[in-house]
């Protein structure tokens, strides 16, 4: 059943109702991914893909920002550690600020969840592809996507 509102006492279609009508910061638009590949491993400082991690989203007009949210989740033991960017297309728009974002000293086995959120400004209206990339610190051999999915948000937000 299609959504009605009420507007200057007649009703309105939800079709009828447009991005400009919204107001700044209004969410447009939500696309998301939750892993589904478990286990990928990491043994290197150079930033890489993480599987399943990448979506896309088409900006309604070159004002609107892109929300980029993420829960990152791995496996790290002792001394290890990992670090997150986002990519834009092939441009990096976002890295942590160490490749030991999350890290563990003295500890075994522990299950790290990295929250990232970053607020990104495209200026296009053509089709953009975000990706999550992991590195892992000094070369150590980290496990992404173990114990629970990882997830990752774009929100349109109206500019």
């Amino acid at each position: 059943m299609p959504l009605t509102f009420l507007r200057n006492l007649g009703i309105v279609s939800a079709a009828g109702i447009t991005t400009t009508k919204l107001g700044t910061g209004a969410i447009i638009q939500v696309s998301s991914i939750a892993t589904t590949t478990v286990g990928q491993v990491l043994a290197t400082s150079t930033y890489t893909d993480l599987t399943s991690l990448s979506l896309s989203i088409t900006p309604s007009s070159a004002s609107n920002k892109i929300l980029l949210i993420s829960n990152i989740n791995c496996g790290i033991q002792n001394d290890e550690g990992f670090g997150i960017r986002f990519l834009r297309n092939a441009t990096d728009v976002f890295t942590t600020t160490q490749q030991y974002a999350s890290y563990a000293q003295g500890i075994t086995d522990l299950y790290a969840t990295l929250p990232v959120v970053y607020i990104d400004s495209p200026s296009t209206t053509s089709s953009i592809t975000y990706k999550v990339q992991g590195a892992a610190y000094v070369n150590k051999s980290i496990t992404f996507q173990i114990g629970m999915q990882s997830i990752f948000y774009a929100m349109e937000i109206a500019g």
